[in-house]
């Protein structure tokens, strides 16, 4: 699998493509070159064109978003989907409800659908409104990609 590298200008575009479970790393200055199997995401126009090195042209994030995607034809699996820490981009776990008690709101222990955890980080995730407008927009974001159908 493909490994993504962005500079801190992007983290926004970072944020949504961990949300698609994509490995996508943020380092506050790039590597001189990529290193295998991975793609460096960055606005400088001076990097433009090197091998392993993609010039993202937009400012908004939702076009940054659907040219990483497409560029590099990136379809990422749905079961993906929420996979990795927004902070640091590990792959969480899921937690016990009984293991919460504490580091949640008692109206979110008792209500949540369920809970995943940053093993790196100690992050805690349950799906809520944000989420669902998440998957709205990926679902949007997707579906605009060439080839792509309505399954998403």
């Amino acid at each position: 699998m493909i490994r993504l590298v962005a500079e801190p200008t992007l983290g926004r575009l970072v944020t949504w493509l961990r949300l698609l479970g994509l490995d996508t790393g943020l380092v506050p200055r790039l590597p001189p070159a990529a290193p295998p199997q991975t793609v460096l995401l960055t606005r400088r126009r001076a990097l433009a064109g090197r091998p392993g090195v993609l010039f993202i042209r937009s400012d908004h994030w939702p076009e940054q978003l659907r040219q990483v995607l497409s560029e590099l034809d990136l379809r990422p699996d749905p079961a993906a989907r929420f996979s990795r820490c927004l902070a640091c981009n590990e792959l969480v776990r899921p937690l016990a409800r009984d293991e919460t008690v504490g580091l949640v709101p008692d109206f979110v222990r008792e209500t949540a659908e369920g809970f995943t955890r940053c093993p790196a980080c100690g992050k805690i995730y349950w799906p809520g409104s944000h989420g669902r407008r998440a998957e709205d927009l990926m679902a949007q974001i997707l579906a605009d990609l060439p080839g792509e159908n309505s399954d998403v």
